[in-house]
């Protein structure tokens, strides 16, 4: 299991963090999401074997968030 971690500055409150988590937990592969909205931090734990990291990140962008890595 590898571990992916970065900011989503738009991430301001428990709705925008569910989004955020709603789409990562889709991808196969990804085994836990933790997420900080009052710091905008993103922590995702997936398994190497069938996630690319930049799946994760363009589910987020494609969202509407902004992705920053990493924090």
């Amino acid at each position: 299991m590898k571990e992916y971690n970065f900011k989503v500055p738009s991430m301001h409150d428990e709705t925008s963090a569910k989004d955020v988590r709603s789409s990562i937990v889709g991808i196969r592969g990804i085994e836990d999401v933790n997420i900080d909205y009052e710091n905008g931090t993103v922590n995702v734990f997936y398994d190497e074997n069938q996630v690319v990291v930049d799946k994760i990140k363009s589910v987020v962008e494609e969202k509407g968030y902004s992705v920053r890595k990493p924090y």
